[in-house]
């Protein structure tokens, strides 16, 4: 089993992915998304939908190199071909586990990803910094 499809479980349990396309499509119209994934034998009729989902927001979105069957058995939902990851993290190391396995298709978003999470992380240090200074003066 691949150590991507580890974190879709992960994910699954702790309650940061959406499961199916309306799920999905759901967490993306949020502006809560921070990746869509779909399975490789998708319909591409499936696979259109998915980017019009994510075209005006600007979530990523990858076609990812599990059957629908890959992914169901992952995240125990049968018949899953699309997921939304919540959190940034997970679908951070979720895409840095397909890049050590193919860089050349997932190094570049596995990369940008890890940039925003950095960035996120340095903001909320920044706002505990600043809360702590403002609850001493």
């Amino acid at each position: 089993m691949s150590k991507a499809l580890d974190y879709l479980g992960i994910a699954r349990m702790s309650g940061n992915i959406e499961i199916g396309e309306e799920n999905a499509k759901a967490l993306i119209k949020s502006g809560k998304a921070r990746l869509m994934i779909v399975a490789q034998d998708t319909s591409d009729h499936a696979k259109k939908r998915a980017e019009g989902y994510v075209f005006e927001i600007g979530t990523p979105l990858i076609v990812v190199p599990f059957t629908k069957q890959d992914i169901s058995l992952a995240v125990g939902k049968a018949g899953c071909s699309m997921a939304a990851f919540r959190d940034l993290g997970l679908a951070t190391c979720f895409v840095q586990a397909l890049a050590a396995e193919n860089g050349e298709t997932y190094g570049v978003l596995a990369d940008e990803l890890n940039a925003k999470l950095k960035k996120q992380k340095s903001r909320k240090c920044a706002g505990r910094k600043s809360g702590n200074r403002r609850k001493s003066e």
